[in-house]
């Protein structure tokens, strides 16, 4: 999708009435929608970005979770309410399963230490338990294993994880035994082999190692290790010391050498590496020295031996420090620095993979379950999910941080149960009672998805805060849209390309807040496509148009994103900035962003005087989401870092494109700049 910028019609005061049925249980609210939005779709035309081009449900719709888990069946707390929970669920709302961080450590436990290499695991023992994993795969009739079979072909795309204990070499015995990882760190053996060798003996020997083979399918992801730096090098347990950062990237490199060792004796090689799985990628924290100490340091040291990079993004709506929203333009700056560097350093952006995402609710954790947490949550579901589809090339996987029941998490303090989780007992919720398990609000969030599926079609906003995406499957179109506003918008819509094809219906679902901060999902039909449409704030809308006829999709958008040569310049006050942007494709027609990231304190300009190849381009003063320095209640982050989108006019592109920039005062970076280029097979005239 390419958005236009335009000025939000509610700096120019316009405001309607629109009365919305919120709910199927009769709430209404009349509302003033102070903005007005032009969006158009062209359902005709192919938007395919990279070599992407259908919505790829199995990348983006999955769930925290593995068909093997016992969170699934019934429990010593309860009865699942629906007793075939996980194939109404799985099949139902037809999601997938994403990831699993406890299968490999709880094999680990059961493996012995090699008399004749200390530090390492018996590689016997670990073929004679391996086989029985994948003989119980094959045969047993325990519920985690029938359940492993059904859904084989809803969990070959999976991620297996690494924790940090026991895997990390600092001494920490292997569950109740007495021995421990290697800790050796010399050239023969570099810090992390050992771990590197159970790992790859574990993918080896565990797993189907063909299609055709009997076993669970092989995982397509290994993370070397989730989320280290808090545990190892921030704030370290049971008085441990301190384990060096660069230790932790190097421990990475080891892993990876180790695990391509075995896993290249093997039939199937296609288990990729990922690293290092970033809990907070603050890049700008200490005027970007967080960038500089973490995560450069991570790719310079061990990326050449990553596959993928792996990353976690949160919202904080309730942070102690104020409300900090990934969503909106700061999710954009660190992904587009991220990509940036990877291109300099090696050629080429190597895939993302956010193995979690969502928001971290920090005043209401070690609670009661409540809806408001829920909904908190949900908003960062769908906010992020909107923005990543917008980069499905270099999206490997995406997974919402949704686990099943986490018992895993029950706090032992209070014996509350774990903040995220897909079910809750009936008596969590104020007013009923019972012990069976029901879902929580956060099945919502499948639910508002569940249709979407197809072809990719051209999609634009006049307003970078009301996200747009289409998809045509057959003869029906899906129209996603997903509010950053914290104000209630009204969306003047246009579905083009279909003249000659009539409406059959159109079903709407919003999933949307109520005054009580409780997530609702509203489901209507309607007979024709609504001209004006009313999108509450923070919410998401899912328009599913059917037609009588086919959509005939004829024509063609091709989207390339193309970074320049440098990346990280510091702001000096009236000084020029170039950026050279190198072997981009230019077509007939199109459109074209140019795509700043900036990095600076609050109250700094963040708007420069920019020209592409000598021209004056308009830089907007809007931009993705909030701005950073007010949330809805509270302050913000504490500086800004976020992407300014600036629209360029596609025949002033060339091949070689040279990008001045200058700002009237000093401190900060431009942290990333890219040309986001569409060519079109024929002109689109946008409403605006």
């Amino acid at each position: 999708m390419i958005n236009k910028y335009s000025k939000k019609l509610s700096q120019q005061k316009a405001a309607a009435i629109v009365l919305l049925a919120a709910s199927s249980s009769s709430f209404y609210t009349a509302h003033a929608a102070e903005n007005k939005v032009f969006v158009d779709v062209n359902l005709d035309t192919k938007h395919r970005i990279g070599n992407i081009e259908n919505f790829d449900r199995q990348k983006f719709i999955s769930l925290h979770s593995a068909p093997t888990e016992n969170e699934w069946g019934h429990d010593n707390r309860g009865n699942n309410a629906n007793p075939d929970l996980i194939a109404s669920f799985i099949n139902g709302y037809d999601v997938y399963f994403g990831r699993d961080t406890g299968y490999m450590k709880n094999q680990l436990f059961a493996q012995k230490q090699d008399s004749n290499r200390l530090g390492f695991v018996d590689e016997s023992v670990v073929t004679a338990k391996g086989n029985a994993a994948i003989n119980l795969f094959k045969n047993s009739n325990a519920d985690q294993f029938v359940n492993a079979r059904r859904f084989k072909n809803r969990s070959k795309d999976m991620i297996v994880g690494g924790q940090v204990h026991p895997y990390y070499p600092d001494g920490t015995n292997i569950g109740n035994s007495n021995w421990s990882f290697s800790q050796k760190n010399t050239q023969q053996e570099p810090i992390g082999t050992a771990t590197g060798h159970y790992m790859g003996q574990f993918l080896q020997k565990y797993f189907a190692q063909t299609n055709t083979a009997p076993g669970a399918p092989k995982p397509a992801y290994l993370e070397v290790v989730n989320e280290p730096l808090y545990d190892l090098n921030i704030a370290p347990k049971n008085g441990r010391d301190k384990a060096p950062i660069a230790d932790i990237f190097k421990y990475h490199k080891s892993v990876a050498k180790e695990v391509r060792k075995t896993n290249n004796q093997t039939l199937n090689k296609n288990v990729k590496v990922a690293g290092y799985t970033v809990a907070f990628p603050n890049y700008d924290w200490n005027n970007f020295e967080r960038w500089e100490n973490n995560d450069k340091l991570f790719i310079d040291t061990a990326g050449a031996d990553m596959d993928v990079f792996s990353i976690h993004l949160y919202d904080f709506p309730t942070h102690p420090r104020g409300e900090e929203y990934r969503r909106g333009s700061n999710v954009e700056a660190t992904l587009d620095m991220l990509e940036q560097y990877s291109n300099i350093k090696f050629g080429r952006t190597k895939p993302l993979l956010i193995s979690e995402y969502g928001a971290s609710v920090h005043a209401l954790r070690n609670k009661p379950w409540t809806h408001v947490r829920d909904a908190e949550k949900l908003r960062g579901y769908n906010a992020l999910l909107t923005q990543f589809l917008e980069r499905p090339d270099v999206i490997a996987k995406a997974i919402p941080f949704i686990p099943v029941k986490a018992e895993w998490g029950r706090h032992t303090d209070t014996g509350y149960p774990y903040e995220n989780r897909l079910m809750r007992q009936e008596f969590e919720k104020y007013g009923q009672t019972g012990t069976d398990w029901v879902y929580t609000d956060l099945v919502k969030f499948f639910q508002l998805w569940s249709d979407v599926k197809g072809v990719h079609v051209d999609s634009w906003a006049s307003d970078l805060d009301i996200m747009v995406d289409a998809y045509v499957s057959n003869n029906k179109a899906h129209i996603i849209m997903t509010s950053l506003e914290f104000q209630d918008t009204d969306v003047s819509l246009k579905a083009l390309g279909v003249d000659e094809n009539s409406v059959k219906s159109v079903k709407i679902k919003t999933l949307l807040y109520d005054n009580n901060n409780h997530a609702l999902l509203d489901t209507k039909t309607l007979s024709s496509v609504p001209g004006t449409v009313f999108l509450p704030k923070e919410s998401t809308k899912v328009m599913t148009i059917t037609y009588h006829n086919k959509i005939n999709i004829d024509k063609f958008n091709q989207q390339h994103k193309y970074y320049a040569t440098s990346y990280k310049q510091p702001i000096r006050a009236n000084v020029d900035m170039f950026f050279n942007i190198q072997d981009v494709e230019v077509g007939a027609q199109g459109e074209a962003v140019l795509r700043l990231g900036i990095g600076r304190a609050h109250g700094k300009s963040l708007t420069p005087i920019v020209k592409v190849n000598s021209v004056p381009v308009q830089v907007p003063t809007d931009f993705r989401g909030y701005d950073q320095k007010q949330g809805k209640t509270r302050n913000g982050r504490a500086s800004f870092f976020g992407v300014i989108e600036i629209p360029v006019p596609h025949n002033l592109l060339q091949k070689s494109n040279w990008i001045r920039i200058n700002f009237n005062d000093a401190g900060g970076f431009v942290t990333s700049a890219a040309l986001q280029v569409v060519n079109s097979s024929d002109e689109i005239i946008r409403s605006l």
